[in-house]
Order: C-alpha cells, then structure tokens, then sequence
C-alpha cells in the first residue's frame, strides 16, 4: 500500500515536473521570437557641433593686382634691371629699350617748342606797340587786324609745338617699362639685346602683388546663406597645415548651373605664420558660419524626414521606435540643425526612410 502510493506521488512529480519544463520553454519561446524578427538598425545621438570636415572648403590664394608687362614701343632692350624675386615699387623702371633716336627726336621736339614760344612772344609784344599806336591814330585799321592776326597765328604753332614735344616725351617714356604697382618680379623673359614689339605686345616680366593676397573659393549653394561680407573664418594651408584667417570681401550674386556653386572672394588678414605664396591651396572652415557659430544639435538629414523647417526623426526607446515631430534648419550639405522636439541625450535612427512604423521592434547595431 505504501509503496503504491509512493509510486503515485512520484508520477505526479514527475508529470509536473514535465508541465513545468514545458510552460517555461513556451514562455521563453515569444522572447526568442522577438529577439530573431526585431529589425536591425543604426542608431545616432545629435551632435552638439559640427565637425570641421563637413564645412570645409577648398580655396586657392591669388593676388589681388597681378600683371604680365610689355612694352609701349618697339625696340631693342638696352637695359633691364630687376630679375625674378625682386622686390619693386610703383613707378620704378625695370627694363629700358634703345633710345638713342627718341631722345633725339625729344631734343628736336624741345627745339621747336622754343621757336614756337618765342615768335609768340614777338607777336604779341607787335601787336602790343601796334594797338597803341593805333589809339593815337597812327596807322591804318588793317595793319593792327594783320599784327593780330600774326599772334593769332604764333600762339597756333606755339600751341602745336608744344603738343609734339609732348609727344616726344611721351614716346621716350614709353621705352621704359615701368612697374604698375608694388609687388614681385615673378618672371623674366627678355634680356638686353633681346628685340620686343608693341604690337602684338613682347611679354617682358610678370609681377603679382604679395601683400595684398586673396582667397578664391566655390562654395557650395547650400552654404552659401551662411556666408556674408565681414566673415572671419579660418584657414590652414596645403600640405603644410599653417593656419591663417581671412574675411569675406566679396559673395558672387550667381550661382554655377553646372557644379552649384558661388565664388567668394576673402582677404587675407593678421599676420600668418610665414607669408602666404599666390597659388597656394587652402581650406577654409565654414563651422563658425554655420547655424550660430556651429553650436546646437545637428543631426545628418538622411535622418529626418523633412519638408521645409517641419519634420520627423524615429527615436529609439526601449527596443522600439517612436514617430517624434522636430523643426530643423539646413545649414550644410547633408546636415540639419534642429530647432525644436529632440534633446542631446536621445537617439535617433540614422536612416529615416527605413520602412518602420510607431512601436516596431528594433535591434541597434553597434
């Protein structure tokens, strides 16, 4: 009898052992479920400044004044006394041509400006003595209209001779070619003996302006609104990393209907490191530019999907998805700032187009 009924609780432990074993699989069995079908994604916090890679752009230094010189005559170099790297100041003479006729021809030109001034001088000391003679009736009506005439006449070729001299002088100082502005002799590409022409014009040196340098850049449409006159912003040159700052001087009002962008023109200000070499290739940094001076939260716009300012993110909460309304502004390309309904903390799908809806399950990858 005992033993019957030993044997009988034993079964029922065992038989509930069994349920027990059972219920806790099916129990653990809608978990494995959950785990295997919740969709895979990348998740992101809102950066709280941009990066500095994402709002640069390329640049190349130039100099605001810079010319290729020839000559205003025909001739002969004589003379040439600057070579390249040479520092020259406006107005000095870098190279001469032969002036051996003009000089002679300047002479000649002073000569008969001299003659010229002094018939008029006698004419009109003649015509002088004549009109006061005339006044006491002394000679006849037509002779004082002839003297005046003579001035009239000697006052002309003073006038012409004058012009010619002139001239001369002009022509002698177009043998010299004489520098436009303060800068660099970048290149030499005549010697003395060397002939030249005026037309077409020999290219003699180059000059370009160190001082007074500039930066030329494309700036992409997108960032374009963040760029004003009188923006300070920073720039580092290639390859040797010396950084620098320049203002904007200039926005172009077009915009490239092939690659998008506007050219922006900036000085060159302060003091850099060692100067600044036209042609050199230069990034400029726009973060500071960029939706107030960078600062706020910024998140890339594949992650929100936006119509205007208004917008939406899905932010991940407890192993699923919420539909979460913001406003945000485009501030670079592929970045938004948002303006309203997300904090700092708050993680966001990286990619808002994916085919989710409010309260799936999602699995973040690492």
């Amino acid at each position: 009898m005992n033993q019957r009924i030993l044997a009988a609780v034993v079964a029922v432990a065992v038989s509930a052992a069994g349920c027990s074993k059972a219920g806790a699989e099916k129990a653990q069995l809608p978990a494995q479920q959950e785990g295997s079908t919740a969709l895979g994604v990348k998740a992101i916090t809102p950066a709280t400044e941009l990066e500095q890679n994402v709002t640069r752009v390329t640049g190349q230094v130039r100099s605001k004044q810079e010319a290729v010189l020839g000559p205003q005559a025909t001739g002969t170099l004589a003379k040439v006394n600057v070579r390249v790297g040479d520092k020259v100041k406006k107005g000095d003479v870098l190279a001469q041509l032969d002036t051996s006729n003009v000089s002679i021809a300047v002479d000649q030109a002073k000569a008969a400006k001299d003659m010229a001034e002094a018939g008029l001088q006698l004419a009109s000391s003649n015509l002088e003595r004549m009109r006061k003679v005339a006044e006491s009736g002394g000679i006849a009506a037509n002779a004082l209209e002839q003297a005046e005439i003579g001035q009239k006449q000697a006052a002309a070729q003073a006038a012409q001779a004058g012009a010619a001299y002139r001239l001369a002088v002009e022509n002698l100082r177009d043998h010299s070619i004489i520098a436009p502005f303060n800068g660099i002799i970048t290149a030499r590409n005549k010697n003395v003996g060397d002939s030249v022409a005026m037309t077409p014009s020999t290219p003699v040196f180059s000059i370009v302006d160190a001082d007074g340098l500039e930066i030329r850049m494309l700036v992409p449409e997108s960032v374009i609104d963040n760029v004003a006159p009188g923006t300070v912003t920073p720039g580092t040159v290639n390859p040797s990393g010396m950084r620098f700052e320049a203002k904007v001087a200039n926005v172009g009002a077009v915009i490239d209907a092939q690659s998008r962008t506007v050219e922006v023109l900036a000085d060159v200000t302060g003091t850099p490191e060692r100067p600044l070499r036209p042609g050199a290739l230069v990034e400029m940094d726009f973060s500071k530019a960029a939706g107030d001076a960078g600062n706020g939260l910024f998140l890339p716009a594949q992650a929100v999907s936006s119509k205007g300012q208004d917008g939406f993110v899905w932010v991940v909460q407890d192993g699923t998805v919420r539909k979460r309304d913001v406003r945000v502004q485009r501030v670079l390309p592929g970045y938004v700032k948002v303006l309203q309904g997300l904090s700092a903390e708050e993680r966001v799908l990286a990619d808002a187009s994916l085919n989710v809806k409010e309260g799936t399950a999602v699995r973040v990858a690492q």
